[in-house]
């Protein structure tokens, strides 16, 4: 015949040895930082050398409103195009036609006028470095 199973504990004391156990083991994990001290309050030294408290969140700033679409430049007079972007930095003759580049902030911009000094035929975003993803056009032109 089977011996039966032992109802006491192996832990000398017991039950009430393994209930402090536990409570001692809640209570560490009440604190969220396990009882060190995070500095919270204090001056954070690269914060006052940029010249902000530690612990505030600054907003990052508004993006600018999307400019016009490609779309808008489409058939109009070259005039349009540099009132929106200012002066071309390269303006290339190809023929009858020019081929024009504008360089913004962060992505160029580039058109073929037809004919010359005449209406924008086609224009596009493009990167500032080569390899890069073009930009959409609106995101391209924000802000203008």
């Amino acid at each position: 015949m089977k011996k039966p199973l032992s109802t006491k504990s192996p832990v000398r004391g017991g039950l009430p040895f393994l209930s402090i156990l536990f409570a001692a083991s809640l209570a560490a994990c009440t604190t969220p930082t396990g009882g060190r001290d995070t500095g919270a309050g204090r001056a954070d030294p690269l914060g006052e050398l940029i010249g902000r408290e530690a612990g505030t969140n600054e907003e990052a700033p508004a993006p600018a409103a999307l400019g016009p679409a490609a779309e808008t430049f489409i058939g109009a007079p070259v005039g349009t195009l540099e009132a929106a972007l200012g002066s071309p930095a390269l303006t290339r003759r190809e023929g009858a036609n020019e081929f024009r580049r504008y360089d913004l902030e962060d992505c160029r911009v580039y058109a073929v006028v037809a004919p010359a000094g005449g209406n924008v035929q086609t224009v596009s975003a493009g990167p500032l470095v080569a390899g890069k993803a073009a930009p959409d056009f609106r995101v391209c032109t924000a802000g203008r």
